[in-house]
């Protein structure tokens, strides 16, 4: 058993349970029963969804490692117990002490027993950011290294293969492509996840910086820039560290700690790119419910965030600059191939076949995590409605724009598809503003439909 071979005294565990959250890895909490008392312990381990989408993880190991490391550098991490073995038969993971606090991002942001430690939680944050920015890189495991353009093909990789036509997806990428910062500072140890969501905090500010596993050699403002995500504000968008603080508090706290300036510039590329990276993976968590490698409802719910992304990416990129509409070139429609575009994930067909999967709530399950499925269930219910209430419209209205645009008429996806190849090849109708209010409208009519509490900012 693994807990013994790390702490021999452990007679028993008890309380076993899944925890909530944990979206891209598994998560249990238990007690390991010691002769002194109870030792509260979290299981971190690997869950297998998506080969591309984690293609930048740093692995198990290498968490368990980076944890080790953070301690001794001052940063406040969940003490490594041990590392898991192929012959516990659990996987990859490893386990470490369980620290108290609260880690849901809006309970952070509303609980009123938070209310004093919020005031300086931003600037904090920014601390801790360049407290890991500061480790020493002797002492870190082996750590891939991307910086803006490794990063950028990175993801442009990943969206390729998840082969789904997001135009807009397609427009930041190329606003990335033609914005790439001209310089950057050496490369530091950067968290990669560093956000509201990855935190334990307690009435005395952050106790612990949780889920490490995008960790890498990079540009220090990336960790700046992920912060800032309007998706990591959890409806307080007029905060933009996170829902948190201001940017200037952030930035101040870090600076401070770091004793260097913060580039806002690079800090907005940062968060367009971040944007798009979670936008990317939505996607990649609704094509790992439809291939079969995980079929947790929750995938499906995330896959509906995509839309919120295709917002948040026109707000950050200052929406698109007008410009002249030209007449495209005769051959334009001619060199457009359209190959085997994935049609987008989480689609009504798939969101009736996951509710009818998913367990009803339990009052004896308590807040487990049948119960949290029960309730994600509950909520595709009302998206369902809202799609079968609007979808066919909108989805008519979008055919009619593109065709309007582009002078073809073929089915949606292949409509989308000419699209976004019109875009990725800078072809000039791609800079009109008719394409601009084309793109606000499908992305807010999507919206509308999946999330349409979402808070962003106008």
């Amino acid at each position: 058993m693994a807990l013994r071979r790390h702490r021999p005294d452990a007679s028993a565990i008890a309380a076993l349970r899944a925890v909530s959250g944990g979206a891209s890895q598994e998560i249990w909490s238990f007690d390991a029963l010691l002769p002194d008392g109870p030792l509260e312990v979290i299981l971190r381990r690997t869950r297998q969804w998506s080969e591309t989408g984690q293609q930048g993880s740093a692995g198990m190991a290498a968490e368990a490692a980076l944890l080790r490391s953070a301690l001794e550098a001052g940063v406040p991490v969940p003490e490594v117990i041990g590392e898991l073995l192929p012959s516990d038969g659990l996987g990859d993971g490893y386990l470490m002490r369980r620290v108290e606090g609260e880690s849901s991002a809006r309970a952070i942001l509303r609980d009123p027993d938070l209310a004093q430690a919020r005031r300086t939680l931003a600037a904090e944050c920014g601390a801790l950011m360049a407290r890991i920015h500061a480790m020493p890189q002797a002492k870190l495991p082996g750590l891939r290294c991307g910086g803006a353009t490794q990063e950028r093909r990175h993801w442009e990789a990943a969206h390729r293969a998840n082969r789904t036509q997001r135009p807009v997806f397609e427009l930041a990428l190329r606003w990335l492509a033609e914005h790439e910062p001209a310089h950057s500072d050496p490369a530091v140890l950067v968290h990669g996840d560093f956000r509201n969501g990855n935190l334990m905090v307690g009435a005395d500010g952050v106790r612990a910086v949780l889920d490490w596993e995008l960790a890498h050699l990079g540009d220090p403002m990336e960790d700046l820039g992920w912060f800032c995500v309007n998706s990591w504000r959890f409806g307080n968008v007029g905060l933009e560290a996170g829902g948190l603080g201001t940017r200037a508090q952030l930035f101040a706290g870090y600076e401070a700690e770091s004793g260097r300036r913060v580039d806002a510039a690079r800090v907005h590329y940062w968060q367009v790119l971040g944007s798009l990276k979670w936008g990317i993976t939505c996607d990649a968590m609704g094509l790992a419910w439809r291939n079969g490698s995980d079929r947790s409802i929750e995938r499906l719910a995330i896959a509906r965030r995509a839309s919120e992304v295709e917002v948040d990416l026109l707000v950050a990129m200052s929406e698109i600059r007008p410009a002249s509409p030209h007449e495209r070139a005769s051959d334009e429609i001619c060199a457009f191939e359209p190959g085997n575009p994935e049609s987008l994930p989480a689609s009504a067909e798939e969101l009736v076949i996951a509710i009818s999967e998913s367990p009803p709530t339990s009052a004896a399950a308590g807040e487990d995590r049948t119960n949290r499925d029960a309730r994600i269930g509950a909520g595709l219910q009302s998206t369902l409605a809202r799609e079968r209430e609007m979808g066919a419209r909108l989805a008519s209205e979008e055919a009619d724009r593109i065709h309007r645009i582009l002078g073809m008429q073929v089915e949606l996806e292949g409509l989308r598809a000419a699209l976004c190849m019109a875009i990725r090849n800078r072809k000039s109708v791609c800079d009109s503003a008719t394409l601009n209010a084309h793109l606000w409208a499908t992305a807010l009519g999507q919206l509308a439909i999946d999330q349409p509490h979402y808070q962003w900012r106008r």
